[in-house]
Protein backbone atom coordinates (compact mmCIF):
# COMPACT_ATOMS: atom_id res chain seq x y z
CA UNK A 1 0.00 0.00 0.00
CA UNK A 2 1.28 3.55 -0.57
CA UNK A 3 2.86 5.54 2.02
CA UNK A 4 3.07 9.80 1.96
CA UNK A 5 5.12 11.75 4.32
CA UNK A 6 3.00 13.62 7.12
CA UNK A 7 4.27 17.32 7.11
CA UNK A 8 7.31 17.79 8.41
CA UNK A 9 7.31 15.08 10.73
CA UNK A 10 8.99 12.49 9.44
CA UNK A 11 6.53 10.17 10.11
CA UNK A 12 5.21 8.48 6.71
CA UNK A 13 1.31 6.76 6.88
CA UNK A 14 -0.43 4.57 4.80
CA UNK A 15 -2.62 6.07 2.49
CA UNK A 16 -5.69 4.06 4.24
CA UNK A 17 -6.06 4.48 7.71
CA UNK A 18 -7.70 2.20 10.59
CA UNK A 19 -9.66 4.22 12.89
CA UNK A 20 -10.44 1.68 16.10
CA UNK A 21 -13.19 4.23 17.48
CA UNK A 22 -15.56 0.82 16.42
CA UNK A 23 -13.49 -1.10 18.98
CA UNK A 24 -15.32 1.28 21.83
CA UNK A 25 -18.84 -0.02 20.30
CA UNK A 26 -20.11 3.24 19.50
CA UNK A 27 -22.09 2.43 16.30
CA UNK A 28 -24.56 0.19 15.28
CA UNK A 29 -22.21 -2.86 14.65
CA UNK A 30 -20.27 -3.97 17.85
CA UNK A 31 -17.16 -5.54 17.34
CA UNK A 32 -15.63 -8.37 19.56
CA UNK A 33 -11.47 -8.88 20.75
CA UNK A 34 -11.37 -11.50 18.54
CA UNK A 35 -13.24 -9.86 15.70
CA UNK A 36 -10.32 -6.96 16.47
CA UNK A 37 -7.19 -8.95 16.37
CA UNK A 38 -8.22 -10.68 13.31
CA UNK A 39 -9.09 -7.31 11.85
CA UNK A 40 -5.85 -5.44 13.15
CA UNK A 41 -3.45 -8.41 12.07
CA UNK A 42 -5.04 -8.56 8.58
CA UNK A 43 -4.43 -4.66 7.95
CA UNK A 44 -1.28 -5.05 8.55
CA UNK A 45 -0.80 -7.81 6.55
CA UNK A 46 -2.42 -5.48 3.64
CA UNK A 47 0.22 -2.81 4.26
CA UNK A 48 -2.26 -0.37 6.44
CA UNK A 49 0.54 1.07 9.12
CA UNK A 50 -1.54 3.66 10.62
CA UNK A 51 -3.92 3.42 13.39
CA UNK A 52 -6.16 5.93 15.16
CA UNK A 53 -7.68 5.63 18.38
CA UNK A 54 -9.03 7.93 21.67
CA UNK A 55 -9.58 7.93 25.12
CA UNK A 56 -13.11 9.14 24.36
CA UNK A 57 -14.10 6.07 21.92
CA UNK A 58 -15.95 3.47 24.84
CA UNK A 59 -14.70 5.76 27.51
CA UNK A 60 -11.11 3.55 26.78
CA UNK A 61 -12.61 0.41 25.23
CA UNK A 62 -11.12 1.01 22.26
CA UNK A 63 -8.05 1.73 23.44
CA UNK A 64 -7.50 -1.42 25.61
CA UNK A 65 -9.25 -3.50 22.90
CA UNK A 66 -6.18 -2.24 20.04
CA UNK A 67 -4.08 -2.65 22.52
CA UNK A 68 -4.41 -5.96 22.82
CA UNK A 69 -4.94 -6.76 18.64
CA UNK A 70 -1.87 -5.30 18.58
CA UNK A 71 1.54 -7.19 17.69
CA UNK A 72 4.05 -6.99 20.61
CA UNK A 73 6.55 -5.39 18.53
CA UNK A 74 5.11 -1.70 16.75
CA UNK A 75 7.44 -0.07 15.75
CA UNK A 76 6.82 -0.19 11.99
CA UNK A 77 3.40 1.34 12.71
CA UNK A 78 2.01 4.68 13.75
CA UNK A 79 -0.37 4.59 16.25
CA UNK A 80 -2.11 7.79 17.38
CA UNK A 81 -4.50 8.54 20.19
CA UNK A 82 -5.94 12.21 21.77
CA UNK A 83 -6.16 13.86 24.81
CA UNK A 84 -9.04 16.55 26.31
CA UNK A 85 -12.16 14.57 25.65
CA UNK A 86 -13.33 11.68 27.99
CA UNK A 87 -16.91 12.11 27.46
CA UNK A 88 -20.31 13.31 25.79
CA UNK A 89 -19.34 16.76 27.74
CA UNK A 90 -16.47 16.21 29.83
CA UNK A 91 -13.72 18.07 28.16
CA UNK A 92 -10.14 18.43 30.29
CA UNK A 93 -7.33 20.17 28.63
CA UNK A 94 -4.77 20.87 31.48
CA UNK A 95 -1.66 20.05 32.22
CA UNK A 96 -2.31 17.34 34.87
CA UNK A 97 -4.97 15.77 32.87
CA UNK A 98 -2.93 15.39 30.05
CA UNK A 99 -0.09 14.05 31.20
CA UNK A 100 -1.94 11.32 32.99
CA UNK A 101 -3.98 10.59 30.25
CA UNK A 102 -1.11 9.82 28.18
CA UNK A 103 0.17 7.36 30.57
CA UNK A 104 -3.12 5.61 30.51
CA UNK A 105 -3.64 5.89 26.26
CA UNK A 106 0.41 3.96 26.78
CA UNK A 107 -0.45 1.33 29.24
CA UNK A 108 -3.73 0.47 27.18
CA UNK A 109 -1.83 0.37 24.17
CA UNK A 110 1.41 -1.31 25.31
CA UNK A 111 3.46 1.14 23.88
CA UNK A 112 6.39 3.46 25.14
CA UNK A 113 5.43 6.54 23.05
CA UNK A 114 3.10 7.49 20.82
CA UNK A 115 3.70 8.67 17.18
CA UNK A 116 0.63 11.12 17.14
CA UNK A 117 -1.28 12.82 20.00
CA UNK A 118 -3.93 15.10 18.95
CA UNK A 119 -5.76 17.42 21.27
CA UNK A 120 -9.64 16.17 20.58
CA UNK A 121 -12.81 18.47 19.45
CA UNK A 122 -10.78 21.44 20.40
CA UNK A 123 -14.24 23.50 19.19
CA UNK A 124 -15.90 22.25 22.46
CA UNK A 125 -13.34 24.91 24.88
CA UNK A 126 -11.72 28.07 24.99
CA UNK A 127 -9.21 28.10 22.58
CA UNK A 128 -6.59 30.11 25.11
CA UNK A 129 -6.40 26.58 26.96
CA UNK A 130 -5.67 24.91 24.14
CA UNK A 131 -2.81 27.56 23.27
CA UNK A 132 -1.17 28.25 26.28
CA UNK A 133 -1.70 24.82 27.91
CA UNK A 134 -2.32 21.65 26.01
CA UNK A 135 0.01 22.86 23.30
CA UNK A 136 3.09 23.69 25.58
CA UNK A 137 2.19 20.34 27.81
CA UNK A 138 1.98 18.31 24.81
CA UNK A 139 5.48 20.30 23.31
CA UNK A 140 7.13 18.77 26.25
CA UNK A 141 5.67 15.29 26.01
CA UNK A 142 7.33 15.43 22.95
CA UNK A 143 10.52 16.45 24.11
CA UNK A 144 10.83 13.90 26.67
CA UNK A 145 10.22 10.82 24.08
CA UNK A 146 6.28 10.53 24.97
CA UNK A 147 5.14 11.30 21.54
CA UNK A 148 6.25 12.20 18.17
CA UNK A 149 4.33 14.56 16.61
CA UNK A 150 1.39 17.30 17.47
CA UNK A 151 -2.14 17.36 16.41
CA UNK A 152 -5.56 18.78 16.52
CA UNK A 153 -8.78 17.65 15.41
CA UNK A 154 -12.27 18.71 15.43
CA UNK A 155 -15.24 19.64 12.85
CA UNK A 156 -15.11 23.37 12.12
CA UNK A 157 -12.29 23.98 9.48
CA UNK A 158 -12.37 27.62 10.25
CA UNK A 159 -11.21 26.91 14.05
CA UNK A 160 -8.56 23.77 12.99
CA UNK A 161 -7.33 26.15 10.35
CA UNK A 162 -7.15 29.34 12.95
CA UNK A 163 -5.26 27.58 15.48
CA UNK A 164 -2.81 25.97 13.11
CA UNK A 165 -1.72 29.50 11.39
CA UNK A 166 -1.10 30.61 14.62
CA UNK A 167 0.32 28.31 17.04
CA UNK A 168 2.90 25.34 16.06
CA UNK A 169 1.15 22.55 14.78
CA UNK A 170 2.72 19.31 13.30
CA UNK A 171 -0.99 17.32 12.41
CA UNK A 172 -4.24 18.20 11.46
CA UNK A 173 -7.23 15.65 11.54
CA UNK A 174 -10.06 16.89 9.92
CA UNK A 175 -13.47 14.74 9.61
CA UNK A 176 -16.50 14.56 6.71
CA UNK A 177 -15.16 17.55 5.26
CA UNK A 178 -14.27 15.87 2.23
CA UNK A 179 -16.61 13.18 1.31
CA UNK A 180 -18.62 12.95 -1.34
CA UNK A 181 -21.33 15.51 0.04
CA UNK A 182 -18.96 17.80 1.26
CA UNK A 183 -15.69 18.46 -0.27
CA UNK A 184 -14.71 21.60 1.75
CA UNK A 185 -11.40 20.57 2.59
CA UNK A 186 -10.28 20.47 -0.85
CA UNK A 187 -10.26 24.40 -1.29
CA UNK A 188 -9.09 24.97 3.10
CA UNK A 189 -5.65 26.72 3.85
CA UNK A 190 -5.00 23.46 5.59
CA UNK A 191 -5.13 21.52 2.22
CA UNK A 192 -2.78 24.21 0.58
CA UNK A 193 -0.15 23.79 3.47
CA UNK A 194 -0.33 19.90 2.96
CA UNK A 195 0.24 19.92 -0.81
CA UNK A 196 3.38 22.25 0.40
CA UNK A 197 4.31 19.76 2.69
CA UNK A 198 4.38 22.22 5.55
CA UNK A 199 1.90 20.31 7.42
CA UNK A 200 0.51 17.06 7.49
CA UNK A 201 -3.19 16.52 7.12
CA UNK A 202 -5.37 13.37 7.68
CA UNK A 203 -8.86 13.19 6.18
CA UNK A 204 -11.61 10.91 8.60
CA UNK A 205 -14.51 9.40 7.64
CA UNK A 206 -15.63 8.95 4.30
CA UNK A 207 -18.33 7.56 5.51
CA UNK A 208 -19.11 10.71 6.89
CA UNK A 209 -19.73 9.01 10.56
CA UNK A 210 -21.78 6.06 8.96
CA UNK A 211 -24.20 8.49 7.44
CA UNK A 212 -23.04 7.66 3.62
CA UNK A 213 -23.82 3.67 4.81
CA UNK A 214 -27.11 1.60 4.00
CA UNK A 215 -27.42 0.44 7.96
CA UNK A 216 -24.44 1.75 9.81
CA UNK A 217 -25.60 5.09 10.68
CA UNK A 218 -25.88 5.64 14.92
CA UNK A 219 -28.90 6.97 15.94
CA UNK A 220 -26.84 9.87 17.35
CA UNK A 221 -25.45 11.20 14.00
CA UNK A 222 -25.17 15.27 14.46
CA UNK A 223 -26.18 16.15 10.73
CA UNK A 224 -29.45 17.35 10.32
CA UNK A 225 -32.39 15.80 8.87
CA UNK A 226 -32.44 17.95 5.45
CA UNK A 227 -28.53 16.32 5.12
CA UNK A 228 -29.96 13.03 6.13
CA UNK A 229 -33.16 13.11 3.53
CA UNK A 230 -30.77 14.33 0.52
CA UNK A 231 -28.57 10.92 1.72
CA UNK A 232 -31.56 8.61 0.93
CA UNK A 233 -32.52 10.21 -1.96
CA UNK A 234 -29.11 9.93 -3.04
CA UNK A 235 -29.06 6.08 -2.10
CA UNK A 236 -32.05 5.66 -3.81
CA UNK A 237 -30.39 7.04 -7.03
CA UNK A 238 -27.52 5.07 -6.69
CA UNK A 239 -29.21 1.90 -6.48
CA UNK A 240 -31.56 2.67 -9.35
CA UNK A 241 -27.31 2.50 -11.05
CA UNK A 242 -26.66 -0.36 -9.29
CA UNK A 243 -23.71 1.27 -7.19
CA UNK A 244 -23.77 0.70 -3.46
CA UNK A 245 -23.53 4.44 -1.23
CA UNK A 246 -20.37 2.83 0.49
CA UNK A 247 -18.31 1.48 -2.49
CA UNK A 248 -19.20 5.42 -3.93
CA UNK A 249 -18.50 7.14 -1.13
CA UNK A 250 -14.94 5.59 -0.43
CA UNK A 251 -13.79 5.87 -3.87
CA UNK A 252 -14.71 9.11 -3.82
CA UNK A 253 -12.52 10.12 -0.35
CA UNK A 254 -9.72 7.89 -1.27
CA UNK A 255 -8.72 10.17 -4.12
CA UNK A 256 -7.87 13.13 -2.43
CA UNK A 257 -4.46 13.83 -3.15
CA UNK A 258 -3.93 16.74 -0.76
CA UNK A 259 -4.11 14.08 2.39
CA UNK A 260 -1.91 12.06 3.42
CA UNK A 261 -3.99 9.46 5.06
CA UNK A 262 -7.67 9.03 4.50
CA UNK A 263 -9.33 7.12 8.08
CA UNK A 264 -12.22 5.53 8.53
CA UNK A 265 -13.18 2.87 10.96
CA UNK A 266 -13.83 -0.77 10.44
CA UNK A 267 -17.02 -2.30 12.53
CA UNK A 268 -16.29 -6.08 10.83
CA UNK A 269 -13.62 -8.42 8.65
CA UNK A 270 -16.19 -7.82 5.70
CA UNK A 271 -16.29 -4.09 6.02
CA UNK A 272 -12.20 -3.90 6.53
CA UNK A 273 -11.94 -6.57 3.44
CA UNK A 274 -14.27 -4.87 1.06
CA UNK A 275 -12.50 -1.17 1.44
CA UNK A 276 -9.41 -3.07 0.76
CA UNK A 277 -10.73 -4.44 -2.15
CA UNK A 278 -12.17 -0.91 -3.03
CA UNK A 279 -8.62 0.73 -1.97
CA UNK A 280 -7.06 -1.40 -4.59
CA UNK A 281 -9.34 -0.84 -7.62
CA UNK A 282 -8.50 2.69 -7.31
CA UNK A 283 -5.20 2.53 -7.65
CA UNK A 284 -5.55 0.65 -10.68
Amino acid sequence: MKTSKLGKTGIEVSSLGFGASPFGNIYNQHVTDVEAKKMVGYAIDQGINYFDVAPYYGLGEAEVRLGKALPSVTTDLVISSKVGRYGEKEFDFSAKKITTSLELSLQRLNREYLDIVFCHDIEFVDKTIIIHEALPTLAALKQAGKIRAIGISGFPLNQLEALAQTTPIDVVLSYCHYTYINQDLASSWLASQAKKGELGLINASPFAMGLLTQANCPVWHPFDNKIKQDVEELKKTLNKQGKSIEQTAFSYAIAADMVSSTLTGFSSFKQLTQCLQWNQKAIN
